[in-house]
Parts: C-alpha cells; sequence; structure tokens
C-alpha cells in the first residue's frame, strides 16, 4: 500500500491538532473579554439593587418623618394646654425613637450611596479595560479565524485525496472523538496509547508493508514508522 497516504493521514493529524489549538486560543482571547462583562454585568446588578434598597429606604425615612412630625405637634400642642405630664413624656420617648430610626435610615442610605459612587467609578474604569482587551482580541480572533478556515480547507482537501477505505476508516475512528486524537503507532510491540499488545505480523504488516490498520482495543489508526 502507498506510503503517501500515511502521509496524508499524518498531516491530517497534524492539521487537526493545529486546529484544536487554535479553537483554545480562540476560547481563551473570547473568555478574557467575556470575564470582564460578566463583572461589568454582577456590578450593574448591584448597582441596580442598592438603588432599589436606598428608594426603600427613602420611603421608609418619609414615613418616619411624618410619625416624627405628628408627634412633635401631639406633643406641643398637650404643652400649650397644659396637659397631662406622661402623654407629654410619652410623646417625648416617640420623638426620640423616630429620630433614631431615621438617623438609622439615613446613615443606611448614605452608605449605600457611597457604594453605588463607588461602583460607578469601578465601572468606569472597566468600561476603559474591556475596550482596551476588545482592541488586542479582535485583530487575535480574525488572525484565528482565518487560519482555521486555511486548516479546514485543506483537511477538506486531503479528505477527498484519500481512498475510499482510508476515508471511512478515519470518518469512523474521528466520530468516537478519542484523546488525543484517532492515531496511533506500535511502541516496543503494543499500542502506544492503550498498550494492546500487537503480533509481530501485525507489527510487520503496520510498518514494513505499510498496511491500513486499527487498534483492536482502542479503534485508532496506526501510523506506520517511516510516514
Amino acid at each position: 500500500m502507498s506510503v503517501d497516504w500515511f502521509f496524508k493521514l499524518k498531516e491530517i493529524d497534524s492539521l487537526t491538532k493545529m486546529r484544536i489549538n487554535h479553537l483554545k486560543n480562540k476560547s481563551e482571547q473570547e473568555d478574557r473579554v467575556s470575564k470582564l462583562n460578566n463583572r461589568r454585568q454582577d456590578t450593574l446588578m448591584q448597582t441596580a439593587k442598592l438603588r432599589q434598597d436606598v428608594m426603600a429606604l427613602n420611603h421608609e425615612l418619609a414615613e418616619v418623618e411624618k410619625k416624627l412630625k405628628n408627634a412633635s405637634e401631639q406633643k406641643q400642642r398637650l404643652m400649650d394646654m397644659g396637659g397631662d405630664e406622661t402623654k407629654i413624656s410619652n410623646y417625648q420617648n416617640e420623638i426620640n425613637q423616630y429620630e433614631e430610626k431615621g438617623l438609622e435610615f439615613l446613615t443606611q442610605i448614605e452608605e449605600m450611596e457611597a457604594e453605588v459612587s463607588d461602583h460607578k467609578t469601578f465601572l468606569a474604569g472597566l468600561e476603559k479595560s474591556i475596550q482596551e482587551i476588545e482592541s488586542e482580541v479582535q485583530p487575535e480572533l480574525e488572525k484565528i479565524n482565518s487560519e482555521v478556515i486555511n486548516i479546514d480547507f485543506r483537511l477538506k482537501l486531503l479528505m477527498e485525496e484519500l481512498p475510499a477505505d482510508f476515508r471511512t476508516i478515519l470518518l469512523k475512528t474521528t466520530a468516537k472523538n478519542l484523546a488525543h486524537g484517532p492515531f496511533t503507532r506500535v511502541d516496543q510491540g503494543s499500542c502506544y496509547f492503550c498498550r494492546y499488545k500487537m503480533s509481530r505480523l501485525d507489527e510487520s504488516e503496520i510498518d514494513i508493508q505499510k498496511n491500513l490498520k486499527t487498534c483492536p482495543q482502542c479503534s485508532r489508526i496506526f501510523l506506520p514508522y517511516g510516514a
């Protein structure tokens, strides 16, 4: 059997591994932007939640201020009328509680608004970082996509050039998505990957006669030495 077909198989193996590496690199480049976009989205969600909480606290603060105003007016009315000191004292206690509650709300609102401001500053810096990284990533992605297209075209041509039996076995083996690819070699009388023991006759047919054979155990295609 012509050794040329095995050279084509070897080239297919090499190109396939190159394609995998390119796609891995592409994924890593895309992740650089994706991670920053995820951080931006998380910060935007946190900021939106903080603003909702600030609105809710402002509403509660307004209610407390109404109650404080009402208690103050009731106390003043009783004092003007020379009312019961116990009732006046009770109103004063209510006033003190409302003032403390209002101060607590104001403190929380200030802290949340400061956090919103920090998020705004962080987002501004993050947007700048995203733009810078996108400007680095985009040319790299274009280069990778171009190289993958070229590899796919070359792989298509090689597949078309293979004899039918080679092509059939290769497609069948490739469909199994074997780790480290569909090819192997005889190494010290065994399959290099799964260590299945090969007979002397099989080893001779693979390496000397250049016959197309697959490993009975892992199904990988044997590439003869010298190919």
